[in-house]
């Protein structure tokens, strides 16, 4: 198991100027970082990978749908330009040399009708997403459908829903990616809703109820943990906890106080709370590339 975290949790976009944030993070103890790849272009992620590599840390692609993405409309144009810039997404995550790139990906994020999804909705989802699941392939890359809750999304909000989708779209490559946040407000059970991922969860993202540090709050973190080591999951947990309202995903996401003192306070709680609860359920760990572990594949 390795142990990760989300670029929000100290800067929006990673650039050649901040590229010694990955220095910091392995330092801290990480193995792999979540890179948003909206806000990321091909030179930049040639430069992330190199040091990256260096250090011997796992790269996670990640980038939700924005609102003017409609992949779920009636008109075949607009649905065709969501796909494309799916696709471009898969291209920067294979730049970044990485095997992962999941998020809200299967409606535009943060968009509601104040209706239910349709069943054309989601067929136009699920067809989408099964040609960027084809392209992703190409490139050896694994899509992680992110179960949301019901603010940020109207499409898919339980472990169940993403795992419906994910049959009907039908690609070995197609699995869950699990948010311990958006699971507090939609599952009935922790534990129930990882062990129904089973095989096919490919990626957690963890943080606090209220997105602030993981550990803290009212979440059932023995059932998380108990829930990972029975799934026989054995690739990356992630926090993905929110400091303050400087994330680009932060008027989405209804993010406007702070979760945390600072990054430093996240990220060094976060990990050491991670790792307490990996020893606690014998759960081992590896320490990203330099453990010559591969990225869990589809099955």
């Amino acid at each position: 198991m390795r142990i990760g975290i989300h670029q929000h949790v100290f800067t929006k976009k990673l650039s050649a100027d901040n590229l010694d944030l990955l220095n910091v993070l392995r330092d801290y103890g990480f193995d792999s970082m979540d890179i948003n790849v909206r806000a990321l272009d091909l030179p930049t992620a040639k430069l992330i990978r190199t040091r990256a590599q260096e250090l011997g840390l796992r790269l996670m692609g990640g980038g939700s749908l924005p609102v003017d993405k409609e992949l779920l409309s009636s008109e075949q144009e607009k649905r065709r330009e969501a796909i494309d810039y799916m696709k471009e997404l898969v291209r920067r995550v294979a730049e970044l040399g990485s095997t992962f790139y999941g998020g809200i990906i299967y409606a535009p994020f943060s968009k509601r009708t104040g209706k239910a999804p349709t069943q054309e909705e989601f067929e136009r989802s699920a067809e989408g997403l099964r040609e960027v699941a084809r392209y992703a392939q190409g490139f050896g890359i694994n899509m992680g459908l992110e179960p949301a809750n019901r603010y940020e999304t109207y499409m898919i909000n339980t472990i169940g829903d993403g795992l419906r989708l994910a049959d009907s779209i039908g690609e070995k490559n197609v699995g869950i990616l699990f948010d311990t946040f958006h699971c507090s407000i939609e599952e009935k059970s922790m534990y129930g809703a990882l062990t129904a991922a089973g095989s096919r969860l490919y990626h957690v993202h963890v943080s606090a109820n209220d997105r602030g540090i993981p550990g803290t709050g009212q979440i059932r973190w023995d059932e998380v943990f108990q829930g990972i080591k029975d799934t026989g999951f054995d690739g990356t947990i992630a926090i993905e906890g929110f400091v303050d309202a400087s994330a680009d995903v932060a008027a989405g996401a209804c993010i406007w106080r702070k979760f945390a003192s600072s990054p430093e306070e996240m990220a060094t709680q976060g990990y050491a709370f991670i790792r307490s609860m990996l020893e606690k359920y014998g759960i081992p760990r590896d320490e990203g590339l330099k453990a010559g572990v591969t990225e869990r594949r589809g099955r």
